[in-house]
């Protein structure tokens, strides 16, 4: 039965009106945050400011929103790998300055630590490095936990993700000295999450209780706590202040492949009366389908005509600044980061890194350095501490801290050293060499492993023990030949 003009709605009418225009302001809700979430790209609250630091929410959104920068952004992805190649490309040889034959060898725990292939993957391959470093980039913190056994002293390493530590004490007289970190984290199955205390890799009080305001203290889990770009007692990634750059980069990019492209859509211009316009428009349409380009048809007295460039510029290049800033955040030269030495420069400056990109990159080995100087001088620790361990030494006390004494004879300084920086070419270096033994001042040996070294021969100990003596007398390569082909002559060979 159909509904009178003017009979009242009903209660039905009223609800399905309202769900109606509450969809609707919800929608349009929803335009409009993505529009605020759009502009505000690059601004952050002043609310996020917690105590000197940024809340734990910031710093989660951030991460994730440096992370897909990290992959789909062509700037940031390539940033963060030339970071972690300039740091760790080379790798870094871990030593123990000992003496083996003479009292315990601790280099040999050492490098039991370093082989173990539970611990290869974490922090000793390069891909692993280099994927720490990454971390940094993204994250600003990486957390590094040492599971320690306590019967035989062995270490094993394992990642825990940043965002699980919560909480950190710190020494009641001295805010730089940390302790403890409180840990939170679910796992499949528990309605309840978990939480538990660790202890900072230095610390050990001569009371060790089993728990702190009801979360248990994993004493034999040490963390080692990595972060860069200090904001409170919290990291911040190194892309952090690039990926707005970026973004703005690769955005105008996009607007000039799109401006590019609209201007070679009409390529043809065809004028006609005015009554045989549409037709010929037609025509156009019809023969530059799957073309680049495109036609259009005006009447005699209509005209067309391109927007003028005149003092405006619409290249790529127009956008060079926003990726300057973009290698500034990341501390690289903009042409080593592009990949392009730019219109006006060469290959070979594309091709160098800049001494003040070095300085920030020898900075962060020093960070790596002290990092790996002690997770292996724990180690070590670990090896005598333990009642069944491969190491004996005396155990004191200093407050909080404690302090191993190996005996007399056995060193326990572990070195970590980085390929040192060369900024000549190869071919810079043999013709230097080679000048160098034109003067007849070198001994033909000495310039020999200057040449195999300068080439980075992998078996330069084979090769030289081949054109040397017993006694370490270098042997001219005609006098090797000749006692080669005696040799052969013995043997009848020919």
């Amino acid at each position: 039965m159909a509904k009178h003009a003017n009979q009242s709605p009903t209660l039905d009418d009223l609800a399905a009106g309202y769900e109606s225009t509450i969809a609707v302001l919800q929608e349009s809700l929803a335009d409009v945050q993505r529009v605020m979430d759009r502009d505000n790209l690059g601004w952050m609250e002043l609310s996020v400011l917690n105590d000197g630091g940024f809340d734990a929410d910031f710093r989660r959104r951030q991460a994730a929103r440096i992370l897909v920068a990290a992959t789909a952004n062509p700037i940031i992805k390539r940033g963060l790998a030339l970071r972690g190649a300039f740091v760790w490309g080379g790798g870094a040889a871990i030593t123990v300055r000992d003496t083996p034959d003479q009292g315990q060898d601790v280099g040999a725990v050492v490098q039991a630590f370093l082989d173990d292939p539970q611990n290869l993957p974490v922090i000793v391959d390069t891909d692993a490095r280099i994927g720490l470093e990454r971390d940094l980039g993204i994250v600003g913190e990486v957390v590094l936990c040492l599971p320690t056994d306590p019967v035989t002293g062995r270490v094993r390493v394992r990642k825990i993700k940043p965002d699980q530590i919560t909480g950190i004490r710190v020494d009641p007289e001295d805010d730089a000295a940390e302790q403890l970190y409180l840990r939170q984290w679910s796992t499949a199955g528990t309605a309840q999450p978990m939480k538990a205390w660790y202890p900072a890799i230095n610390y050990h009080p001569s009371q060790q209780p089993g728990e702190i305001d009801g979360a248990p203290v994993m004493w034999d889990q040490p963390i080692r706590f990595v972060r860069v770009n200090q904001v409170g007692d919290r990291g911040v990634g190194d892309a952090f202040a690039a990926v707005p750059w970026a973004d703005a980069y690769k955005r105008f990019l996009e607007d000039w492949a799109q401006l590019m492209r609209s201007l070679s859509r009409i390529a043809v211009q065809l004028r006609t009366r005015g009554d045989k316009t549409a037709q010929a428009a037609a025509r156009l349409a019809r023969s530059a389908q799957g073309d680049a380009g495109q036609g259009v048809a005006l009447d005699p007295t209509s005209q067309l005509e391109a927007v003028s460039t005149s003092g405006a510029r619409f290249d790529a290049d127009s956008g060079r600044p926003l990726a300057v800033m973009a290698a500034a955040a990341l501390d690289l030269p903009v042409t080593t980061l592009l990949g392009d030495p730019g219109v006006t420069g060469a290959r070979a400056v594309a091709e160098q890194v800049s001494d003040d990109s070095w300085a920030a990159f020898d900075v962060r080995r020093d960070l790596w350095r002290n990092v790996l100087r002690d997770i292996c001088g724990y180690v070590i620790d670990s090896a005598v501490t333990a009642p069944a361990g491969p190491l004996r030494g005396t155990v004191t006390r200093d407050g909080d801290r404690q302090r191993i004494e190996l005996p007399d004879g056995d060193g326990c300084t572990v070195e970590i050293e980085f390929p040192k920086r060369v900024s000549d070419s190869v071919l810079d270096r043999m013709k230097a060499i080679q000048i160098a033994g034109q003067s007849e001042t070198l001994p033909p040996l000495h310039e020999l492993r200057m040449y195999l070294q300068a080439l980075d021969v992998k078996d330069a100990d084979e090769i030289i023990d081949a054109v040397t003596d017993e006694d370490g007398n270098f042997i001219p390569l005609d006098v090797l030949d000749s006692r080669v082909r005696q040799m052969m002559t013995e043997r009848g060979e020919a």
